[in-house]
């Protein structure tokens, strides 16, 4: 028998079959198609799948649909072992994310040691003991978690770096440079700076508190915002605060215009500031508005806007202007010499907490039934907004100039410094005036501290976790754009006469109830300053109003019908045969006793009440 050639395909190895790799999205269609009582092998066959592979799906059926299920999982995953993890990388990557808003660099370590403290406790809210987690946190994963992320910047061994005093005094000396180089005058050169904002938080001691801690579910104090501010160095001027939520829509907003609030108001799923949002915000409105300060001050258009260097903060900004540069500050350095992160932030807050509080007792001053409770259940994003705004525009101008003493200290003027103790006994005051809550009278100095405190710790395992569970769940407060595009709020003539009737009878109320003539004219004339932008609205109004011609006010004709109409002689109306319009019947002859009608509701009149309706729509609809 003659010997098979060497290179027979016989002679050689087996070919290595391949493993097919199944998609989540798939193995969803899998299951459905088991669902309709085809059997595993006609399934297999109609997706290319061994009677195995589709048994291995049924059988893990409950996992695939569970992956299936998070919000935050790619359908097109291969494998479920990181889904089985994903509420707890979602709120780890929260907590990463505050320490970098925070400036405070994190190290590998420090990574696993929260991944294993947020799985621990996502296990015993199963009802499970640690020993039966799995998950170990092991370097393995961090590479891995950090590929998934995309995070670069952490070192997976070793201790986090503390604050750099070198990099800090060579950023002071590099400033320096910059200014006389470029030669920026104090109100050319700024400093943006975003921080964290628990909006509806009280302090401990209060039973508003103490009874959201009992109650089930997800804790209204744990609800934040990221508030983005920005001021020159000359405490001159100060931008708009911008301010993100998780609700780009909120129902607190329901006949309110998103664009006429006193914030800039943006939205993600997790109220954190990211590389989208900053790049539109720089961009759209940050160098703008420094153009027309330039513009308004009548000084050169250049521009230098200082802020950290945040993963969010995209360092190609740096290239999308030539007047206005953005100049980073190096790492480890930001609670050392940024700017506003040296009081200016911490003020902010003391402010808006006063005028939360503020707000409570002059609430509770005008409805004498008004509890604690009560207003707090009533606080909306809305009124954090206005309180956000009073706080940051009673920032004082000496304030926003002083804090540049760690960086520019030729041009500080004579600053001296906080006084944290007043503001914190002015808050404290505050609790005489506010009822219903026994927990606000035993209100003490260290209780606001600990509050103001609480704002700018790290965010702990729990609470990143109670954060990651809210991102989940903002669609309740979300209102449909389709219902929510207009406004039915509207500043009319009446409202508006009536505002400023208001305002006159409180100016004369001055006037005559006070003894001091020359305070209450000083009161009026503020007054009246206030009010001018509704009182020359009011003018505007009345004015165009004015100006609209008699037409206007009329609806137009009701086309003449083609057949003729009969007279009640049996005569055809000669204004039919012409193409006119047809006269109406003559009016019946009036009863005994009424009043005799009109010339303009005769027949023969030349005008026809009728058919000339005016049409003259109340101010208010």
């Amino acid at each position: 028998m003659p010997k098979r050639p060497a290179n027979s395909v016989l002679s050689g190895p087996s070919p290595k079959v391949q493993r097919k790799g199944i998609t989540i999205e798939e193995k969803i269609k899998v299951l459905v198609a088991l669902s309709k009582g085809n059997g595993a092998s006609s399934v297999g066959r109609q997706f290319g799948l061994s009677e195995s592979s589709v048994r291995t799906i049924k059988k893990n059926e409950e996992k695939i649909r569970a992956a299936y299920a998070l919000p935050d999982i790619s359908k097109n995953k291969l494998h479920l072992k990181s889904a089985v993890y994903t509420e707890m990388e979602n709120a780890l990557t929260l907590w990463m994310e505050d320490m970098r808003r925070r400036k405070l660099t994190i190290s590998g370590p420090m990574v696993q040691e929260q991944a294993y403290t947020i799985q621990s406790q996502i296990v015993a809210k199963q009802g499970k003991s640690t020993e039966e987690m799995k998950f170990t946190a092991s370097t393995g994963w961090l590479y891995k978690f950090m590929k998934r992320i995309g995070t670069k910047n952490i070192t997976v061994t070793g201790e986090a770096a503390s604050a750099d005093y070198g990099a800090a005094e060579e950023m002071k000396i590099k400033m320096k440079e910059m200014v006389e180089e470029m030669n920026y005058s104090p109100q050319q050169v700024w400093n943006c700076d975003e921080t964290g904002l628990y909006w509806k938080r009280m302090p401990k001691r209060t039973y508003i508190m103490k009874n959201e801690e009992k109650a089930p579910g997800l804790k209204v104090s744990k609800q934040r915002l990221t508030v983005l501010l920005m001021a020159n160095a000359a405490g001159t001027e100060r931008l708009k605060p911008l301010v993100i939520h998780h609700s780009a829509r909120h129902r607190a907003f329901k006949n309110v215009f998103i664009s006429k609030l006193p914030v800039l108001w943006r939205a993600n799923k997790k109220a954190w500031m990211t590389s989208s949002i900053f790049d539109e915000w720089y961009i759209e409105h940050a160098i703008p508005a420094i153009e027309n300060v330039n513009k308004k001050h009548n000084m050169a258009n250049r521009a230098m806007v200082i802020t950290d260097n945040a993963s969010s903060h995209s360092k190609h900004l740096c290239t999308v202007s030539d007047d206005v540069k953005l100049c980073f500050l190096p790492p480890n350095v930001t609670s050392l010499i940024q700017p506003l992160d040296q009081g200016v932030i911490a003020l902010f807050k003391r402010y808006y907490l006063r005028f939360t509080m503020q707000q409570m007792a002059n609430a509770m001053d005008r409805d004498k039934d008004l509890t604690a409770p009560a207003f707090w259940k009533s606080y909306t994003i809305k009124d954090a907004i206005a309180n956000i705004s009073r706080a940051w525009n009673s920032v004082p101008e000496s304030a926003l100039n002083g804090v540049w003493r760690n960086i520019w200290p030729d041009i500080v003027n004579d600053f001296k410094g906080f006084d944290a103790a007043s503001d914190v006994k002015a808050i404290v005051k505050l609790r005489k005036e506010i009822r219903g809550d026994e927990g606000f009278q035993e209100l003490q100095e260290n209780d606001v501290v600990e509050l103001l405190d609480s704002m700018d710790e790290p965010l702990t395992a729990e609470a990143a976790l109670e954060i990651a569970e809210m991102a989940k769940e903002n669609d309740d407060d979300e209102e449909s754009t389709e219902n929510s595009a207009q406004a039915k709020k509207e500043m009319t003539i009446p409202k508006l006469k009536n505002f400023m009737q208001n305002i006159n009878a409180a100016i004369e109320c001055a006037i005559q109830d006070d003894h001091d003539m020359e305070r209450s004219m000083q009161v009026g004339d503020a007054l009246r300053r206030a009010a001018s932008t509704y009182s020359n609205l009011l003018e505007k109004m009345v004015m165009a109003q004015q100006q609209r011609t008699i037409t206007s006010f009329f609806r137009p004709l009701t086309p003449p019908e083609t057949s003729s109409t009969a007279s009640t002689s049996g005569e055809t109306s000669r204004a039919s045969n012409s193409g006119g319009p047809t006269p109406p019947p003559p009016s019946p002859p009036p009863s005994p006793g009424s009043p005799s009608p009109s010339l303009s509701n005769t027949p023969e009149s030349d005008v026809d009440n009728d058919l000339l309706e005016l049409d003259v729509a109340s101010d208010d609809e």
